[in-house]
Parts: C-alpha cells; sequence; structure tokens
C-alpha cells in the first residue's frame, strides 16, 4: 500500500472517519482540505501583534482549522459573529471534547471571552445584594479568532491515537481487534467507493505482518502516525 493502504487509509479511511464522527461539524459547502491526520502546518509569521492566535493553532492540520471554523459558524445561531458559553459548549462537544468536565470549559472560556457589546453593570435595586461589577459567564462573548486559540489549543493537547482508535473501531463494527478484508470492502462499499478487489487484498495484506487476517489496532495506529 505505498500505492495501496497508506494513500487509501489517508483519504477514503479518513473521508469515512470524518463523516461518521464529525458530521455534526460539517457545514454544506464546506471546504475541508487535506488529512485529519497530516502532520501541522508550518508556522506564519504573525507580524500584525495579534495575540488572540495562541501557539497551537500553528500545531494542528488544515482538517483541524477546517473544522474549528466550520463549528464557530455551524453554533453561532444568532449569526453575530459571536459565541455564548451554550454556543461554544455545543461547538466543543461537535469537536469530541464532550467528555471535558463543564467547569475546565467555563474556565477555558472565561479565560478568552469579553463582555457582550452591550453589556453593563445592573443597576442597585432596594434590599438586593449589590449587582456584580463585572460580566458573569453569560454576559461573555467568544470571537472567531479567540475560538480558535481555545479549541485549537485542546486538539493540539489531544493525543493523535485517541483519534485513530476511533477510526480503528468504525472499521471493526465487530470489535474483533483487527480489521479485515471484508471490513474493507463493506467500508469501500459503504463510501461507493470503486476499489479493485486485487488493491482491496493487498491493502491488509501489506500490513498484516503476522499473516493474523487482518490489520491490527497498532498496525493501523502505525499507518496514520509513523509516516
Amino acid at each position: 500500500m505505498a500505492s495501496g493502504m497508506n494513500n487509501y487509509a489517508s483519504g477514503s479511511m479518513n473521508e469515512y472517519a470524518g463523516a461518521n464522527m464529525h458530521s455534526l461539524s460539517v457545514r454544506p459547502g464546506s471546504s475541508r482540505p487535506g488529512s485529519r491526520y497530516a502532520p501541522p502546518a508550518p508556522a506564519r509569521n504573525n507580524n500584525n501583534n495579534n495575540n488572540e492566535h495562541a501557539e497551537p493553532w500553528d500545531q494542528i492540520s488544515d482538517e483541524h482549522r477546517n473544522e474549528i471554523n466550520d463549528c464557530f459558524h455551524l453554533f453561532d445561531m444568532n449569526k453575530d459573529d459571536l459565541l455564548d458559553f451554550s454556543e461554544f459548549r455545543y461547538a466543543m462537544q461537535a469537536l469530541g471534547f464532550s467528555h471535558v468536565p463543564r467547569p475546565d470549559l467555563i474556565a477555558s472560556f472565561k479565560s478568552a471571552a469579553h463582555p457582550r457589546p452591550s453589556w453593563t453593570p445592573l443597576p442597585s435595586m432596594p434590599n438586593q445584594p449589590p449587582p456584580s461589577p463585572t460580566p458573569g459567564v453569560v454576559d461573555l462573548r467568544l470571537s472567531l479568532p479567540s475560538f480558535q486559540a481555545v479549541a485549537g489549543g485542546y486538539i493540539a493537547a489531544r493525543d493523535p491515537r485517541e483519534e485513530v482508535l476511533k477510526t480503528f473501531a468504525l472499521f471493526d463494527k465487530a470489535g474483533k481487534g483487527i480489521i479485515s478484508v471484508d471490513d474493507l470492502r463493506a467500508v469501500v462499499k459503504e463510501l461507493g467507493e470503486d476499489v479493485p478487489e486485487n488493491e482491496i487484498l493487498s491493502m491488509v495484506d501489506q500490513f498484516d505482518i503476522e499473516a493474523k487476517g487482518g490489520v491490527s489496532r497498532e498496525e493501523f495506529v502505525g499507518i496514520f502516525l509513523d509516516r
């Protein structure tokens, strides 16, 4: 699979994984070039002194950048180019971070958000506690550059093997611990790809080092991460 599994895995396999794992973050007509597991683009020179873009944004792949931007626009429900905390939380869930505790998400949101443009402190009321002089979480909003910095940081800190293993499970639906020729045939059919039988066989054969009848989890991780 120099011409087999490597090319097919980083193309059709990755397409299959993206369609199933991140469907919430895809907007119709969005452009998603590159591979989810491609190495990050070279760091860009930033001469505009914009500190909202954190370094991790330059450490993640173009595929992940596109997903982050797609999620921002998809979950910006009122299309004001800002996310409130609820929109931010759903966007992060769509990016695969539903396991992050809410207090951690709140802390990340507060670290990068700014008061909504119309925010002012509430007026004082008789017999009521004094209003907060600073905006609460509900009054904060996150811009696109700030969301890119926060989400990019989460993605850059994630173990890439976790995503690859999630993809592996999409192929190994029966939980056998290997991707067999039959598994690959099923995915090819689901994708509507026209892949010759001999190429499907060679995809598995090249990476089935121990001739056990399929590609193991370790071998599958190597396909994506050891290139």
